[in-house]
């Protein structure tokens, strides 16, 4: 068949997109053609569908523009005409059997979703956000978890400021969320794949489409991990890990201050952030000495800083998705210190294959860091325990006999 994947990215830029690549690589083993469709960009992988993709969005460089500018992409951030019509002239060169959803919001939007169904083809959505039921996407309003705008009340994302404190990034955000329950371009969706029972049930809590949310854990495959775990360790140091983006949701900021009670660990950072400057400025004036920001690394290095430590910390503050740090930790052997919040539970299972923590709670983290750094049996038991708990959890099998169940009912 001939699928259709569409994302806002055609590179390495999260989460989403190391589920893109394996989903690609999925259908591609099984004999399926890929079609990609998305935004361009110099970070690309090299796609012979390039030229259909829509033009470069970049909102980091929207305030510096004119206003009349900003004002033509916050338009195109809420109903891309480009985005329709560079898929249609791709879907009359193309046959395309079905189509596989991924992020679009804000980018590629989900006006296209009409443009498919005019032609009669099948949509699959995996869900990596909670954007339809949540104008600001993370169910985060100014560091606290909310959920104000349940019942479509997406006006509370402008009077509370949420998206960024600002009112008029609050105010496109809500109004986005508006024209696309207004225009119900979600209703074209077939079945929208929930990567976690923990965002199943918010979705479904949240009455969107319900008749058609399916549970289908991501797959993920390990090739990359068996060859971290085969690489020969010079390393002798003793330390723990983060890895993550620098950003107040993902909680390195409890990170830091929970190391502040543990003086004698050694903690490597791993990623980089908005919070980036922010952090190593109160690292710098509490003298904290344990801890090494790495900044950002390629794949296979960051599977091998894993690989030599003892365990990860996986310290979010909100509704966390799934998290493939946490994935690939726990399949190199380790164990999670993960914070109890969204669905890390369904990974990280208290005093088994990890500690849960109350989120934020940096006196509660420090305490699980010293009860597992400093007793190396238990370390191996919950590691192992880690192990077989995601590599059964987390299967490329078990998602593409999934996702091959839905297609052979479209």
């Amino acid at each position: 068949m001939n699928i259709l994947v569409v994302n806002w990215t055609w590179y390495q830029s999260g989460g989403d997109w190391t589920y893109v690549q394996n989903v690609i690589n999925l259908y591609d083993q099984n004999g399926h053609n890929v079609i990609p469709f998305s935004m361009k960009d110099d970070r690309n992988i090299p796609s012979a569908y390039s030229d259909y993709f829509i033009e470069n969005i970049d909102y980091k460089k929207v305030n510096k523009k004119s206003l009349t500018t900003g004002l033509k992409v916050i338009t195109k951030s809420i109903y891309s005409f480009e985005a329709q019509k560079n898929l249609e002239k791709l879907l009359s060169d193309v046959n395309i059997d079905f189509a596989h959803i991924n992020v679009i919001h804000h980018y590629i939007t989900p006006t296209i979703l009409k443009i498919l169904k005019k032609r009669n083809i099948p949509i699959i959505w995996t869900l990596h956000e909670y954007t339809p039921i949540c104008p600001e996407s993370t169910f985060i309003s100014h560091g606290q978890i909310c959920e104000r705008c349940y019942g479509g009340a997406f006006y509370n994302c402008v009077t509370h400021t949420c998206k960024k404190g600002s009112v008029l990034a609050s105010a496109v955000a809500a109004m986005e969320n508006y024209a696309h329950k207004y225009l119900d371009y979600y209703a074209y969706v077939d079945h929208y794949v929930c990567p976690s029972v923990f965002l199943y049930e918010k979705f479904k809590s949240f009455n969107f489409f319900n008749e058609k949310l399916i549970q289908l854990y991501h797959g993920y495959d390990y090739t990359e991990i068996e060859s971290a775990k085969s690489a020969r360790n010079l390393n002798i140091e003793k330390y723990i890990v983060f890895v993550g983006r620098l950003e107040k949701i993902k909680g390195a900021h409890t990170v830091l201050k929970a190391m502040q009670m543990c003086p004698d660990i050694e903690l490597k950072i791993i990623g980089d952030g908005t919070q980036e400057d922010a952090l190593l400025a109160f690292k710098k004036d509490n003298n904290i000495n344990n801890v090494t920001f790495l900044g950002k690394k390629n794949k296979q290095e960051t599977l091998q800083i894993i690989n030599a430590s003892q365990f990860s910390i996986c310290p979010s503050e909100w509704y966390e998705v799934l998290g493939f740090t946490i994935v690939e930790a726990m399949a190199l052997s380790k164990p999670v210190i993960g914070s109890a919040i969204g669905a890390i539970p369904e990974m990280v299972i208290h005093n088994k294959t990890g500690l849960l923590f109350e989120p934020g709670n940096a006196n509660q983290l420090a305490d699980s860091i010293k009860l597992l750094y400093n007793n190396e049996s238990l370390v191996s038991e919950m590691g192992n325990n880690a192990y077989n708990h995601i590599t059964q959890l987390i299967s490329n099998k078990k998602h593409f006999e999934g996702l091959r169940k839905l297609i052979r009912g479209l």
